[in-house]
């Protein structure tokens, strides 16, 4: 072996070298903006959301109430003072039981601000659950849409993929999202991948009838078979991911909110 060919396998063993060290940099640096995340989420958690008791989770109806029935109530209380207190610009808190799904959600000036960015400015890969910054204050508009990445890791939205599947969406028919003002049940109906530039986006409607045409759309491209009925007096949320079957693909999850008596 010449010396010119050792000096070319030397230089090939460092360049090799250099980008192994550079992939496990690489690597390591993600893996803690994924545990730096999930640390905050569970800090906040622990902070602002208690979970209730079974025997609190409904409250007894009026004697004026002929239903025998109790009333249903969030699974979670949270404690939005002091939470605002962090950032103002929170509006709700999301959850889905038994699954990650227990974030907070921001709406910031425009859809970049929390995309890589934690409630407390902390730039991080996983970003905040938000909602897009064209919908209405309090979830009030015909169709609001909340964004969450599709992490490697689990967290964020990236268990909204398991609901193109029947059973699970059997297991998980329900989530809560609870706001400043209201709580809410959503009672979900559809599932599916579309186009990010997809009516699925679609944030207000011409007429009533306009808005039954999309419902009837929205539930027909759905991967699993639900009885949720939704009426144009319902309001939509739409909770929207990445997904990589096809360039700009997204995968939605859409329910009816429905109002909670707290």
């Amino acid at each position: 072996m010449n010396k010119t060919i050792k000096i070319l396998l030397v230089i090939l063993c460092i360049v090799c070298l250099g980008v192994f060290l550079f992939s496990g940099y690489k690597l390591f640096s993600k893996l803690s903006e994924y545990k730096a995340a999930q640390k905050s989420y569970e800090k906040m958690s622990e902070q602002y959301v208690t979970a209730e008791t079974p025997a609190a989770t409904t409250s007894p109806v009026s004697e004026a109430d002929t239903s025998d029935e109790e009333k249903e109530t969030s699974p979670i209380t949270v404690d939005f003072t002091q939470l605002l207190a962090t950032n103002e610009d929170v509006c709700g808190w999301l959850y889905s039981k038994d699954t990650v799904i227990n974030y907070p959600v921001a709406q910031g000036e425009d859809n970049n601000e929390y995309l890589h960015h934690l409630l407390d400015g902390t730039y991080n890969s996983s970003g905040t659950l938000f909602l897009d910054c064209e919908c209405g204050p309090e979830f009030s508009g015909a169709n609001s849409i909340i964004y969450g990445h599709n992490m490697k890791d689990g967290s964020m939205f990236n268990s909204l993929h398991s609901y193109s599947d029947q059973a699970y969406y059997d297991a998980h028919p329900v989530m809560y999202l609870n706001t400043p003002k209201q709580n809410y049940k959503i009672e979900i109906f559809s599932a599916y991948i579309c186009s990010y530039d997809s009516d699925t986006y679609t944030l207000s409607f011409a007429s009533a009838e306009e808005y039954a045409a999309w419902v009837a759309k929205m539930k027909s491209q759905s991967t699993f078979t639900s009885d949720t009925e939704v009426t144009v007096d319902d309001r939509v949320i739409t909770l929207s991911t990445c997904t990589y079957e096809y360039d700009n693909a997204r995968f939605v999850v859409q329910g009816k909110l429905v109002p909670l008596a707290g």
